[in-house]
């Protein structure tokens, strides 16, 4: 073949390889973009109605599935779905394992995922998803529920997605009519969401998620015998922090004092912030947390019938463990109904420190969960012996650490009047009125005191108290024994003991409305102080050789000063105890203002020089010797009216001129005449009662009247 007719072939041959190449080239571009445009305009409505069918096949028919809009981009790896609409349609065999809901979403997106991990069955990567404009109404939750994990739900390996943003959430659960639970909004954001076992077994997740965060406004709900309204709520894990405004809750029956048989309870919480919380730890069933704060929050609770399950059972199923460093409430206020005491408290202010609830400790190692306690409050109110009495203070303070505990201006007062009080109960009775501007007790040991009930304390400190009691002699006896006196304390349903009660400068007050006159007789010791040591029903330290002893000063009527020893084994079931102690130079008219009304004796003349006795007591009788030194007594008997009628006069000069011995000793130099103290005990009247009947029987046996009148004047007869 000539040379040019074969180069002239090989051009031919190159060109129509050009061409060919020229066409392959455009036909894949031809292919390309057929395989665009069938992908643009034909996969996205096939999706679609894959979408739908598969809700409807996978549900037997009882969900419905309708989807607005769906795009997406294999360019970009994204998809877009608008106005989403899931509801049930039918109730077919085995609905009940399925929730009844209906939902509706107003746009998801979806972006940057990893078609070729999914393509290859692998761990799917998510940059995010965006869901916009959610509602959901739950009319019923399903009877049961897959036990699986999630990640063990999702086909293949899980989802990794690095940003997850729901916003504008809505919803209710319940019946439509009257849905038990409502959200107005929610908006929750999670980052990087790994829905796979590795995800799973991460400690650090919350969940499957890094970190959330999210905010709710406008929740609704019903829960057992209340409703419950929150305003709002803020949370975030990398802060550690959640916030909750203006919380209340409701009972269905109003707070009374007549218990039921659930508590019922009404709380107004204005704000709560939660600080340092551990949320991984808390999506594992473990709630560590740093400071629980509550601002001035407001409770009123109605006491069960039956008490109900201490608060770590109450815990026990829905936590392993239950930690909060400390818990601080300002500003509180507190009522509780359902119990005779009806306490009230305003401007309470709580701190506790180190509480553990779970795992429960025993008792002794906490108190009330935790390793100390302070608590201040304002005014508090409650009921004594109701519905007699009403207890009140100003303030309180107490620390368990320093073992203190405060009382400011506490005041018992009556709710009756004197005659009200002695109808209502049917016999006299003693109308007590107590106001006492401090009240300390130091080396208090609470956890004791929380635990075992017992109260020990180092010393209780009462001052300038001013106690008033009255009675009103025309009403019966009380038939039952009196609970004021020494071997009563051994029966306190509790232990205690006091190392020293110690009282500074009291007024103590009776008065005392005979039968004879409308005018009460009036005894008054002022200045009172003195100090109790070892008081204690504990028989670890009480016993004879180690009884209970005090000592007290005072001023009776103001004038008289008086010094006061007893001795008293308060586990003697007899009662035995010693009283002694000395009276100082006083008139003896000093004494009218109660022998008057009571007795019909008024002391014309007669000064205390001395009066010095020693007394023995127990259930049946005060014994004892008296030493009175006393000139120029002279007495009157008066009549009803409280004048000296005729027959008074003559008793009086009888009194005077037969039985009274002016002066004690007779002459200066001669021996005092001792007196005998003998008075019967009536145990319906208080042991001071019973003090009071042995010095005056001492009294009128040391002024020359004979003992087995004396004996009965002092008793009353």
């Amino acid at each position: 073949m000539p040379v040019a007719s074969h180069i002239s072939a090989s051009r031919a041959a190159s060109a129509l390889r050009r061409h060919w190449g020229r066409w392959a080239v455009g036909l894949l571009a031809v292919l390309v973009v057929g395989v665009w445009a069938a992908v643009t305009f034909l996969l996205d409505p096939w999706l679609q109605r894959q979408l739908e069918e598969k809700a409807r096949t996978a549900s037997q028919g009882r969900y419905q599935l309708r989807v607005g809009s769906l795009r997406t981009s294999l360019l970009r790896r994204r998809a877009e779905v608008g106005q989403v609409h899931l509801r049930t349609v039918s109730a077919g065999p085995g609905s009940a394992r399925l929730p009844r809901l209906e939902f509706t979403l107003g746009r998801v997106l979806v972006e940057e995922v990893g078609v070729w991990a999914l393509l290859r069955g692998q761990e799917v990567p998510i940059g995010s998803i965006r869901l916009d404009s959610v509602a959901v109404d739950l009319a019923r939750l399903p009877q049961t529920t897959d036990p699986r994990p999630l990640h063990e739900r999702l086909p293949g390996k899980g989802l990794r997605v690095k940003y997850l943003m729901v916003r504008h959430l809505t919803g209710q659960f319940g019946p439509p009519a009257r849905p038990t639970a409502r959200l107005a909004r929610a908006d929750l954001t999670a980052r990087d969401l790994r829905l796979s076992a590795a995800g799973a077994a991460d400690s650090a997740r919350v969940g499957y998620a890094a970190s959330v965060a999210g905010q709710l406004r406008g929740v609704l709900a019903q829960v057992p015998g209340h409703a419950l309204s929150l305003r709002g709520l803020r949370f975030a894990t990398t802060a550690r922090q959640l916030v909750v405004d203006s919380v209340a809750v409701h009972p269905n029956q109003a707070i009374s004092g007549r218990r039921s048989a659930n508590i019922r309870v009404s709380l107004g919480l204005p704000r709560l912030v939660l600080r340092g919380l551990d949320a991984a730890a808390l999506s594992r069933r473990r709630f560590r947390a740093d400071t629980l704060a509550v601002r001035a929050p407001r409770l009123a609770l109605t006491l069960p019938a039956t008490a109900p399950p201490a608060f770590h059972e109450l815990l026990a199923p829905y936590l392993r463990e239950c930690r909060l460093g400390a818990l601080v409430a300002t500003g509180g206020r507190l009522r509780v109904a359902g119990t005779d005491l009806a306490p009230a408290v305003a401007r309470v202010f709580l701190t506790g420190t180190g509480l553990q609830v779970l795992p429960y400790q025993p008792p002794g190692a906490s108190i009330f969960y935790a390793q100390a306690w302070q608590l201040r409050t304002g005014r508090a109110t409650a009921t004594l012996n109701a519905p007699y009495y009403h207890l009140s203070w100003l303030g309180l303070k107490a620390d368990t650490r320093a073992g203190k505990l405060a009382l400011r201006q506490l005041t018992i007062v009556p709710t009756l009047s004197v005659v009200g009080l002695a109808r209502r109960k049917g016999h006299q009775a003693a109308h007590l009125t107590a106001r006492v501007p401090a009240l300390r007790l130091t080396g208090l040991d609470f956890g004791a005191a929380a635990n075992r009930h017992e109260l020990r304390a180092g010393a209780l400190t009462v001052a300038h108290a001013r106690i008033s009691t009255r009675s009103d002699g025309r009403f019966p006896e009380n038939p039952e024994i009196s609970h004021i006196t020494p071997e009563a304390l051994r029966q306190v349903p509790f232990l205690f003991g006091l190392d020293q009660l110690i009282i500074h400068q009291a007024t103590i007050t009776t008065h005392y409305r005979a039968p004879r006159e409308a005018q009460p007789g009036i005894l008054q010791i002022n200045d009172f102080g003195g100090t109790l040591r070892n008081v204690s029903n504990d028989p670890a330290r009480m016993s004879a050789a180690h009884p209970l002893t005090g000592r007290a000063t005072g001023r009776l009527q103001g004038k008289c000063r008086v010094r006061v020893m007893v001795r008293a084994n308060v586990l003697d079931p007899a009662g035995r105890h010693t009283v002694s102690g000395t009276f100082y130079s006083a008139p003896l008219a000093i004494l009218n203002s109660m022998t008057i009304p009571t007795r019909g004796i008024r002391f014309r003349s007669g000064t205390i020089g001395q009066i010095r006795f020693r007394m023995q007591l127990d259930q049946q009788a005060a014994r004892g010797t008296m030493w009175a030194g006393y000139t120029n007594l002279k007495l009157q008997r008066l009549n009803r009216e409280n004048q000296p009628g005729l027959l008074h006069r003559v008793e009086t000069t009888l009194l005077n001129g037969i039985f009274i011995r002016d002066n004690n000793p007779r002459q200066p130099g001669q021996e005092l005449k001792t007196g005998r103290m003998h008075s019967a005990r009536k145990r319906r009247y208080s042991v001071f009662t019973l003090w009071r009947q042995g010095l005056v029987s001492g009294l009128l046996n040391s002024a020359g009247v004979p003992a087995p009148l004396a004996k009965k004047l002092s008793e009353g007869k």
